[in-house]
């Protein structure tokens, strides 16, 4: 029974494997990536930062409100 896994058969099989294998992965690579981060409004985040404990540890901020 082993003898019909001869040198030319177990090669030929992991090249056709190999071959499968990355042909997947191809198809897999080329979709569309799924983008599950949240949307994040950068003006909101910046509104309502807590400038207030950046001041207790010496660092002073003004608020950008009172810039305009």
């Amino acid at each position: 029974m082993i003898e019909i896994f001869t040198v030319e058969i177990i090669l030929t099989t992991a090249i056709i494997g190999n071959s499968a294998l990355v042909t997947i992965m191809g198809f897999l690579m080329m979709r569309p990536p799924k983008d599950k981060r949240p949307k994040v409004d950068l003006d909101a985040f910046i509104r309502n930062a807590p400038y207030h404990r950046l001041r207790e540890i010496g660092i002073i901020v003004e608020d950008p409100d009172q810039e305009a």
